[in-house]
């Protein structure tokens, strides 16, 4: 599958890194590998996250049942609330871990695709410099959910890695009869201090995001201004549409 690219500007905001025309298979795995590792850390605080109000409850579940004369109204409460957090903390965590052990073939709205993308990744980039405006809400196309989990992160890594200054990234959607278009625009802002670096693994390189692109079989192009991802536009199975199957 070629892969399109627009013709590099002379001096590009995004960065230099020349792309080849067809990486080796092994960069495919390098570079999931790279982008995994990079998501790591914001899995982890969403784990974590999900757990705390759990473990807040019972302390305080505890010292209530160490009162020398318990109100078992309330710790029947407590215990209630309990319950209804761990459900909550352990639903959390199995969708978390499928970004670590994804199902193939489920399609997800590309709208609330890009929102989760954008909720693990928004705050790790805000600490370096980047704010992220998510022009996509509300878009509907279906699109393979482990191939825009795989190429959006790494290409908000690959530009922000990228980038000589802090800068405003919009990610937008366009759909066609047989194709979604994900854009991603990178606009420069005033910061005096420059933008901070990954702290987590390696930087994302253009040879990292190509090769992901073609191993899942999206069209990559990149301008001076930011990037598009033209993914295929999935139909439901017309079973699942009939059945009311909610894929999550």
């Amino acid at each position: 599958m070629s892969i399109a690219t627009l013709p590099a500007a002379k001096a590009p905001l995004i960065g230099a890194d020349a792309m080849t025309d067809s990486p080796p298979p092994a960069l495919h795995e390098a570079a999931r590998y790279a982008v995994l590792r990079r998501m790591g850390s914001a899995i982890r605080h969403q784990i974590a996250g999900s757990l705390q109000p759990v473990s807040m409850l019972a302390s305080l579940l505890e010292r209530r049942m160490q009162a020398p004369t318990p109100n078992v109204e309330a710790l029947r409460k407590n215990a209630t609330e309990m319950s209804g957090l761990s459900r909550s903390a352990s639903s959390e965590c199995v969708a978390l871990m499928s970004w670590v052990a994804p199902h193939d073939g489920e399609l997800v709205a590309v709208g609330e695709g890009v929102e989760d993308c954008l909720h693990l990744l928004a705050t790790e980039l805000s600490f370096r410099g980047f704010s992220v405006v998510n022009a996509a809400a509300g878009q509907d196309a279906l699109v393979g959910r482990l191939t825009l989990r795989t190429l959006l992160p790494a290409a908000l890594m690959a530009l922000t890695d990228n980038a000589p200054g802090a800068a405003q990234v919009e990610v937008a959607v366009q759909t066609s009869p047989d194709a979604v278009t994900v854009s991603l625009t990178l606009t420069p802002i005033e910061r005096d201090e420059p933008p901070g670096r990954a702290k987590a693994y390696r930087r994302l390189t253009w040879q990292d995001l190509e090769a992901l692109a073609e191993d899942e079989g999206v069209v990559l192009r990149r301008s001076d201004q930011g990037v598009d991802l033209v993914l295929a536009l999935q139909q439901r199975p017309s079973s699942e549409k009939e059945a009311g199957v909610r894929w999550s």
